[in-house]
């Protein structure tokens, strides 16, 4: 054999080899056959979920002896709900008319070319395990199949919080160490969506804060009462005071995530003071109206007594003002609405506007909230109560003493009043006292034409001292 064959063979190996390391090793690395669940993907799969839904809500309306509310999520309703979401855009998806098609066996295709089977989870009783698996096509042909492993670590801390902390990421057959695997799939993430795998975390996470750092995920009151805020701060509020009375429990068992919540002590008082009767404002007209026949009984009432003139407020009067400044800043709605057995269910949990008692020398402030359900008689209401005395403090602010505090059988102490008050209006709570700033109140008195020295409750009536304003 002569030295030019020789290293003509010589130089086809290497090109082999390299071949074979640039383009073999890494097919026989990145190698995984999946297989999505499909059987779980049906309307079955979500209505054993719904269904227990709807049967805890609607013992809330009508049985006024029921005090728990319990459901399971399990991993095969959170695999309906993410196939559901990824094929969103694929309506021959599963669809037995258009078996044989493409479409029909992948919820997604990247760029024509891979097709994606799906991403799904297995719940045990420690640990989530997210599965992904994709087909890359040639010509409607399957060439290769590749997917993804990630195992996490569920770990419930002493507050309640809990850690989804990644154990393993597996690409294909490596099972490389978990920050390098994870730097890895960021990198095949970003060249398939231009997005990072953190960034597409982030986007896609409605609560909870991933700490890229520790490679883990972390579930509890911060971000979830975070998430309720977006929603409507007072349904944030209100999960703060679920954790802090430890009335909600959260577990993970084999297959599923039970959420238990105790609701008997949350339920409305019947002792719980009624919204009053007050004509509302329909607009800024009706408000001109009622300030300027103040003004004039302002005006008086100055005449007859020029040293030490006041009104008299009746609750009617102070929930007409209060109601029209607040607008819908407190007052909130929250449909609650899905399909069970191709039958549209309709809830609705929502509250009253702040409201005002006038009592003796208190003032009380209330906010009721209801559960109720479409065609259904009943409700399942809690209300939040607030008693205080009023003053007025040398920078014309309005001070609310708070006395008590309670929501059902909860009495609600300083300290949790103040972060619940705070995630409306972190300014207002002051020591044990709210404060309604002067500009507030001026705003609140606009076109009356007074200026507010002292006020206070005086035999169920809001008595108001003032100068006249110019």
């Amino acid at each position: 054999m002569g030295r030019g064959l020789k290293r003509l063979i010589r130089l086809l190996i290497i090109f082999l080899v390299i071949v074979f390391i640039l383009i073999g090793l890494p097919l026989i690395l990145f190698h995984m056959k999946t297989e999505a669940p499909i059987n779980q993907y049906n309307d079955a799969t979500e209505n054993a979920f719904y269904q227990a839904l709807d049967d805890n809500l609607t013992s809330l309306v009508v049985d006024s002896e029921e005090d728990t509310m319990s459901i399971r999520v399990t991993d095969t309703f959170i695999n309906r709900v993410i196939q559901k979401q990824l094929s969103a855009g694929n309506d021959k998806y599963q669809v037995a008319t258009y078996e044989g098609e493409l479409a029909y066996d992948y919820m997604v295709f990247v760029q024509d070319v891979v097709g994606v089977k799906g991403v799904w989870t297995t719940l045990t009783d420690d640990a989530l395990t997210l599965t992904a698996g994709a087909d890359i096509l040639i010509n409607g042909t399957v060439f290769y199949q590749t997917g993804l492993e990630m195992r996490f670590n569920i770990v419930l801390s002493e507050n309640d919080q809990y850690f989804l902390q990644i154990d393993k990421i597996q690409i294909g057959n490596i099972n490389l160490p978990k920050k390098q695997a994870f730097a890895l799939t960021s990198s095949i993430v970003n060249m398939l969506t231009s997005k990072s795998l953190n960034d597409m975390i982030a986007e896609q996470l409605s609560f909870g804060t991933f700490e890229e750092e520790e490679l883990s995920l972390v579930i509890g009151e911060v971000g979830l009462t975070e998430y309720l805020y977006t929603i409507d701060p007072t349904l944030s509020a209100l999960l703060k005071l679920i954790y802090r009375e430890s009335l909600l429990v959260l577990d993970i068992s084999n297959g599923g995530f039970d959420i238990q919540l105790s609701m008997n002590a949350l339920r409305r008082l019947i002792t719980d003071l009624d919204a009053p009767s007050f004509t509302k404002w329909d607009s800024e007209s009706d408000k001109v109206a009622f300030m300027a026949d103040f003004a004039l009984q302002a005006v008086t009432n100055a005449l007859l007594n020029p040293l030490d003139p006041y009104i008299d407020l009746e609750e009617a009067d102070i929930n007409a003002i209060l109601d029209y400044t607040l607008g819908e800043d407190v007052q909130f709605e929250l449909p609650i609405e899905f399909m069970l057995n191709g039958v549209q269910k309709e809830y609705s949990f929502a509250s009253t506007n702040l409201f005002l008692r006038l009592n003796d020398d208190e003032l009380s402030a209330h906010l009721k909230m209801s559960l109720t359900k479409t065609d259904l008689v009943g409700s399942f209401d809690m209300q939040f109560n607030l008693n205080t005395n009023v003053s007025m403090n040398a920078n014309g602010d309005i001070v609310l003493t708070v006395i008590d505090s309670n929501l059902g059988t909860i009495d609600i102490d300083n300290e949790t009043l103040t972060a619940l008050i705070g995630t409306l209006d972190p300014n207002l709570m002051v020591g044990d006292t709210l404060v309604i700033p002067e500009e507030k109140v001026n705003e609140m008195f606009e076109g009356s034409n007074i200026v507010i020295n002292d006020s206070y409750v005086n035999g169920g009536l809001l008595r108001l001292h003032y100068g006249l304003a110019g």
